[in-house]
């Protein structure tokens, strides 16, 4: 790595690296690092790129990612990254055609993967695993991949049927039910940033950082260039939507507790191009046009000559967006339309970012400055609060514990379990000097002894196991939702650990073990305090303020929020 440099660059994955950015970048990540991966959606795309390296770019196979290129330094692969790699090769007809073909892609991009299909690995989580690449530069334009899937369409031809055609077979309206299905633009994209962020913690990624997009180009609701829709269009707006959707997705990954740094670049105008020149333009021929009398009151369909005469004239290649005519171009670069940024612009700005040099142009971060945290007004009323609520319970014919409407029901469960242990035990001390088997035994007797606390309980939808392993539960139950089958000792536990009170000996031996751990960080933290004469270093949960002594009470609100931080790694990482 470069002297200067706050990244490794040694292994550099580029998804989308066949398109325009992806190129540009491409051109610069060569020199710089040991390894290169490219990522494109067809083998052609990801050959043409190569044979930028090599004239005949050599293949190869992975055991579990199948068949690449290889030029030089760089690796190139292909496939859809929202599907798994058994289906990422899959085209648009074999899904129009083949419906088990058609319901496997919608288990791959809604996340419905279960059972034994589990073992299908996601395309791009599986690059990510396999690759660990410590930088990725993700160039495809995501929104348009999902806004142009068309859920309005696909939910208006669904209404159409349902409204206005009776007749409608029930094969017609299954197939028009899984188009929707696969539009479905919001869970989509959870679906695939869930499949991202688990690849990039698998890999141990240092740095992610995403060109995104506006939708528009940088114009605003009054766009005029619609890709032929109507204005404002429908499908445009909803790139937008899908473009905002992922970069606070982004905010979040960043505020994740783990190594990989999220940062989006969005450019804010037409990003051209890829190449000039002059020939036939797509597949468009020339035709003899019909002539039709518009007093006959309607515009009848025709059928009209073909000349044979292809459109030929002079183009420029803009990319993703297609072919543009001299004067479509004009119009649409032109002062206060899109105008136009250059890859190499764009290029330049993602290796600063990933130098660690400050562009401004990080949304990420200007989403993160500009987000209003907690306050010191908000701290200190939040003491009043708890001593007024506290005074409330005092007369309150049961303990104001949980509703199980903040939710989890792990949130729920861990604070049911917390008030039983305080009101057997009391402090940390007690219950950290009682055995796993007296833990367990308390614990039931405190809910046998007040049938009135296990009603609450069940009654907020919380189970409760007993050490004989019978469970106690209304229609209410949250996990799971009965009926069910008759489960495995693996389903029960995982049940247990997410919505159950559990009473069994084994997590009355979590419990004894969190409390010794929790007393053990309580005196350390006293410690530090004493030696720093109440420096500010520590926070004073579970000290005196003042005398600085190790208040051991059980108090369920303050160490569910233990748990969470250090068991279920749920910290905030931005405290202001």
């Amino acid at each position: 790595m470069a002297k200067g440099k706050t990244y490794d660059f040694s292994r550099f994955l580029i998804i989308g690296g066949t398109g325009l950015v992806g190129r540009a970048v491409l051109q610069r990540a060569v020199g710089r690092s040991r390894h290169v991966f490219v990522v494109g959606l067809r083998r052609s795309e990801v050959e043409e790129t190569l044979s930028l390296f090599s004239k005949n770019p050599r293949p190869k196979r992975h055991p579990v990612l199948g068949e690449y290129l290889l030029a030089g330094k760089v690796a190139g692969f292909w496939g859809d990254i929202f599907l798994s790699i058994k289906m990422k090769d899959v085209s648009r007809r074999e899904i129009n055609e083949d419906e088990s073909v058609r319901m496997t892609v919608i288990e791959d991009l809604l996340g419905l993967v279960r059972g034994r299909k589990r073992k299908r690995q996601n395309f791009l989580r599986a690059l990510l695993k396999y690759l660990k690449p410590d930088v990725v530069v993700d160039t495809v334009n995501t929104a348009t991949a999902i806004a142009y899937r068309d859920v309005f369409q696909n939910a208006g031809e669904i209404y159409r049927k349902l409204k206005e055609d009776e007749s409608v077979s029930v094969e017609d309206l299954r197939f028009a039910v899984e188009n929707l299905l696969l539009s479905l633009n919001i869970p989509i994209l959870l679906t695939h940033v869930m499949n991202l962020q688990q690849g990039l913690k698998e890999a141990g990624t240092k740095i992610y950082l995403k060109v995104g997009t506006t939708g528009t180009g940088g114009m605003g609701w009054n766009i005029p260039y619609t890709h032929g829709e109507d204005k404002p269009s429908k499908k445009l707006l909803d790139k937008s939507a899908i473009a905002g959707a992922s970069t606070m997705l982004f905010v979040l990954m960043n505020r994740d507790d783990t190594p990989t740094v999220v940062k989006e670049i969005k450019p804010g105008a037409m990003i051209g191009w890829k190449r000039i020149g002059k020939g036939q333009i797509r597949d468009i021929t020339l035709r003899e046009p019909a002539k039709v009398s518009l007093s006959l009151g309607e515009i009848p369909e025709v059928r009209t000559e073909d000349t044979g005469v292809a459109l030929e004239t002079a183009y420029i290649d803009t990319g993703e967006n297609g072919l543009f005519s001299l004067e479509e171009f004009r119009a649409i670069t032109s002062l206060d339309q899109m105008e136009m940024v250059t890859p190499e612009d764009i290029a330049e700005i993602v290796f600063l970012e990933i130098e660690g040099k400050s562009t401004g142009r990080d949304v990420v971060g200007a989403v993160e400055g500009a987000i209003l945290g907690p306050s010191y007004r908000g701290g200190f009323m939040r003491e009043d609060a708890i001593a007024l609520l506290e005074k409330y319970e005092k007369d309150s014919p049961m303990p104001s514990v949980a509703f199980e409407i903040l939710g989890p029901p792990r949130l729920s469960k861990l604070l049911f379990e917390a008030h039983i242990l305080r009101k057997a035990f009391g402090t940390f001390t007690k219950l950290s000097e009682a055995s796993a088997e007296e833990i367990s035994e308390a614990m039931w007797k405190v809910l046998t002894e007040d049938p009135q606390l296990m009603r609450y309980i069940t009654s907020v939808g919380i189970g409760i196991l007993s050490p004989d392993g019978n469970l106690y539960y209304t229609e209410n139950l949250k996990v799971p939702k009965p009926p069910v089958e008759i489960p495995s000792e693996e389903d029960i536990d995982v049940w247990a650990h997410k919505g159950w009170v559990d009473t069994r000996t084994e997590n009355a031996r979590r419990w004894k073990f969190r409390a010794m751990i929790y007393l053990d960080e309580l005196h350390r933290k006293q410690r530090g305090l004493k030696r720093l004469e109440g420096s500010s270093a520590y926070d004073r949960i579970g000290i005196g303020r003042r005398s600085l002594r190790v208040d051991d009470k059980i108090v369920p609100g303050d160490i569910v929020r233990w748990i969470f931080i250090h068991e279920d790694k749920g910290r905030r990482t931005r405290p202001y």
